[in-house]
């Protein structure tokens, strides 16, 4: 439950700032899914192959026990709300930079 009380904060925090400083990240519903799809692909190709040759793997300490192929749950919710945080956290910042 750890990794997912993480992501929960996260994305509270973010949601918080895209609400509060106003930002819109995608200009259009098919610019956020395109980039929610490359995001995904990327990052499911790189763990699963990474889970594959061991290279590290989900001992299921912290997780919830959920698991789409090789990957818990928790990592497919990371590949969407921590590009989703950072790109938030960017935008804020490059708009307080310029006030």
């Amino acid at each position: 439950m750890e990794y997912l009380s993480i992501l929960t904060v996260l994305f509270a925090i973010t949601l918080f700032l895209e609400w509060h400083y106003k930002i819109h990240l995608y200009d259009s519903i098919w610019e956020r899914i395109y980039c929610v799809l490359g995001f995904l692909f990327v990052g499911i190709s790189w763990d699963s192959w990474a889970v594959h040759r061991e290279t590290w793997t989900f001992s299921g300490h912290g997780l919830i026990g959920w698991t789409i192929a090789y990957l818990p749950i928790e990592e497919y919710l990371f590949m969407l709300i921590l590009p989703y945080f950072v790109l938030t956290v960017y935008a804020v910042l490059k708009g307080l930079s310029h006030d």
